[in-house]
């Protein structure tokens, strides 16, 4: 039987914190009220820590972990082998350093699901010591939304129906979000907004969007520019005017 969810982790060695991460993640995925999951771990790692983790916490959870080191090394590319993977009704992203707040989030996810939703979008805060929560954000869609301005946050906030979901464009690193909101929000309509910060983003050094160089920044506005051409407003072209003076 399937399950009502899938918890979609696309995972990699992290510096040496990705399993650390991961486990901190799925210790609280464990101690959920909703049981009718299944976590699916894709894994660019190069060593073992991960796939060694996901066989320890598998003894006592539904845990399936697919390699994917022949794929693109990029979030994207190994999210979407996790979803591709999946067996759940509902597919629930959830990066490895990021986590549920509170043993009843997916409960919650699930139930404004239950209707035959096509799409949600929850809220979140962020945290540096995995403790101290800061910055809640409730979800909100905006035409300068592919162009950076980002009014959602990271991916760990969405959950989609597998039968409608859309893949993360593997084309970009910086925009790979947005684009998706974008996109879903195009094709899907309005989605399911939950206001509480049911995901905890963390913040570090490791995180790949410190790394984003102007040069990145530029190639991906200008390939988003081309791909909403037709359905990008005023506000929206303002945005990407002003996200190409900043990455100057």
């Amino acid at each position: 039987m399937e399950p009502a969810l899938s918890i979609c982790i696309p995972a990699y060695e992290m510096g040496g914190f990705g399993a650390h991460y991961l486990d901190l993640s799925l210790e609280i995925l464990a101690q959920q009220d909703f049981p009718d999951f299944e976590v699916v771990v894709s894994d660019q790692s190069n060593d073992d820590a991960v796939a060694k983790l996901c066989a320890l916490r598998g003894q006592h959870m539904d845990i399936r972990h697919v390699w994917n080191r022949d794929d693109k090394r990029q979030a994207s590319a190994n999210v979407n082998n996790a979803m591709a993977q999946a067996k759940g009704t509902v597919l629930k992203i959830l990066f490895q350093d990021d986590f549920l707040n509170g043993n009843n989030a997916l409960r919650q996810i699930n139930q404004a699901m239950d209707g035959g939703e096509k799409w949600l979008l929850c809220g979140s805060s962020v945290t540096r010591d995995g403790t101290t929560l800061h910055r809640p954000m409730v979800p909100r869609l905006t035409e300068k939304l592919q162009f950076g301005k980002n009014t959602v946050s990271s991916p760990s906030v969405l959950a989609m129906r597998r039968d409608c979901a859309l893949q993360f464009d593997e084309r970009l690193i910086w925009l790979m979000d947005v684009e998706l909101y974008k996109r879903l929000w195009d094709s899907l309509g309005d989605p399911v907004i939950l206001p509480d910060p049911l995901i905890v983003n963390r913040l570090h050094e490791g995180q790949v969007s410190a790394t984003i160089s102007k040069q990145l920044r530029h190639r991906e506005l200008r390939y988003i520019r081309a791909k909403f051409a037709g359905t990008t407003n005023f506000r929206g072209w303002m945005e990407y005017l002003r996200q190409r003076l900043k990455a100057l």
